[in-house]
């Protein structure tokens, strides 16, 4: 107590009087409760907020086309199975430049009446305009293939249309620290509600493992692997986001008989990632990938097959605040800072599970089948009132067994629609939505003669309801003590007076 009296009396010299004295008070009292002062003792609390702004996003498609020349004469084209790989990003004013590598999978009938596999990588590049990018802002891209359609131009070329389907979304990260609150007893505070998602941290990292299997029969040649992530989730602990989830291959082989042959495996895997200030009960978003770097038969014909994966994992820890921010003050010889606020504001949040059936009729009798690999395209939704509309197409590929053991492959397309209660949803509000495949993909054949296929399939869709609040907010505030006036010169000569006689 003896320092806080001595600090009152070096910051309170003489005789000052009147409010500047009760200025100081507060000040004093402010430090003790451990607030905030500004400015002769107004006490203003703050809370940084780091948000991410949509600048713009829009969907659009885009054709590719390529001829292929085959190694060998062929009657006609089996199937194509095409993915993009290797997309780069790179925002531009008004827009973002995008390469990639299309790669495709052509199952041909050859002369022999044979199906034969053969690899295709076409690479890609598009200019998506967004008006308002810039360099420098953050970019979120998803490419899907709508379609490849082929023509057989002469027995040894393909001519190939294919369709893209290219979602950008460009954001910039904005850190603003605003006013909360401003406490005093001759003010008066105005404030809003707002409930915005604050960005705690993001990352990416990646990492390489290299498995060795054993395959379920002897191989003399591996032509094909195709990996892809399952069963993703995420837990949010102190400072770190443990990710979860399961490596699935496909691979494909020739066999000693030089039969075409599937096998499968699943590799669990566990990936924790550093995030500062990440607590539990936080939201995260993540993307993870996988991509095959290299793969080896040791000693063919062989069982024995190595492999070199890197997983690729993006995250993004947000914590959704609801908190009155001031939006203005009034009071003698206030003067407040504003600054223009372009948020997009929580409205609510759907996380919800929905079971699709369905029933496909394949080409030919299937023996057994292998596996069906799903995959979720052309997702939309709609704001309608205390409602959303989510609608898409679940895209599957079935690999099975024909008569023959050969392996085969059939596509289907089943579109949905789901209706969402999302209290507070108004039409026009921004929708953001995400469906992913929770499990395998269960089925069973339901007829004798194995042309049947019931499937079941189990969807997670999150819907994030926002609408775009343009709001002026307080950034700082401040209170302006104007000059003292001078003193008259009959009570300086007083003074003076005074001062001689006690001399």
């Amino acid at each position: 107590m003896v320092c806080l009296n001595l600090f009152i009396f070096s910051i309170n010299p003489c005789n000052v009087k009147g409010v500047i004295c009760i200025y100081y008070i507060k000040f004093i009292k402010a430090i003790l409760k451990g607030g905030k002062t500004l400015s002769n003792g107004l006490i203003v609390e703050r809370r940084l907020l780091k948000v991410e702004r949509v600048i713009g996003e829009t969907t659009v498609r885009r054709t590719v086309e390529a001829d292929i020349v085959l190694p060998f004469k062929i009657i006609k084209i089996f199937d194509v199975i095409a993915h993009v790989v290797n997309v780069q990003t790179e925002v531009r004013a008004g827009g973002v430049d995008i390469t990639g590598v299309i790669h495709k999978q052509l199952f041909v009938v050859d002369r022999g009446d044979l199906v034969r596999h053969l690899d295709e990588d076409v690479p890609f590049q598009v200019f998506v305009p967004v008006a308002g990018a810039a360099p420098g802002m953050n970019v979120q891209v998803d490419i899907r293939v709508i379609s490849v359609d082929t023509t057989l131009i002469d027995p040894l070329t393909v001519r190939q249309v294919i369709i893209l389907e290219i979602f950008v979304k460009v954001t910039v990260t904005e850190q603003i620290e605003v006013v909360v609150d401003v406490r005093d007893g001759d003010i008066i505070v105005r404030k809003e509600l707002l409930k915005v998602d604050s960005v705690v941290g993001e990352d990416i990292v990646r990492q390489a493992i290299t498995p060795t299997i054993t395959l379920p029969i002897t191989a003399r040649k591996i032509f094909r692997i195709i990996p892809s992530v399952r069963d993703v989730t995420a837990e949010v602990r102190f400072d770190t986001v443990i990710l979860r989830g399961v490596i699935h291959k496909q691979v494909f082989l020739v066999d000693e008989g030089n039969l075409v042959r599937h096998a499968a495996e699943d590799i669990p895997f566990t990936k924790t990632i550093d995030i500062p200030g990440a607590r539990p009960g936080m939201q995260v978003q993540f993307n993870v990938r996988v991509f095959l770097e290299e793969f080896e038969l040791i000693d063919p014909p062989s069982r024995l097959l190595r492999q070199v994966l890197v997983i690729e994992a993006f995250v993004k820890v947000t914590e959704t605040l609801q908190l009155e921010v001031v939006v203005d003050v009034e009071g003698k010889f206030i003067v407040v800072t504003k600054k223009l606020l372009k948020v997009e504001a929580v409205v609510v949040d759907v996380l919800q599970q929905e079971t699709l059936r369905a029933v496909v009729t394949l080409p030919v009798q299937a023996l057994k089948v292998f596996e069906i690999i799903g995959q979720i395209v052309n997702l939309q939704a709609e704001a309608r009132f205390d409602q959303v509309i989510v609608r898409g197409v679940l895209h599957k590929q079935i690999f099975f067994a024909d008569p023959g053991n050969l392996v085969r492959h059939a596509r289907e397309d089943i579109p949905f629609t789901f209706v969402k209660t999302a209290s507070g949803a108004r039409p026009g509000m921004n929708v953001q939505v995400s469906a992913r495949i929770v499990g395998p993909i269960r089925h069973r054949i339901i007829d004798v003669q194995g042309l049947r296929l019931e499937q079941t399939v189990v969807i997670e869709i999150f819907v994030k309801v926002t609408r775009t609040v343009q709001l002026e907010v307080v950034v700082d505030v401040r209170r302006k003590i104007p000059p003292m006036p001078p003193r008259p010169a009959s009570e300086v000569s007083e003074a003076s007076g005074e001062s001689k006689e006690e001399s």
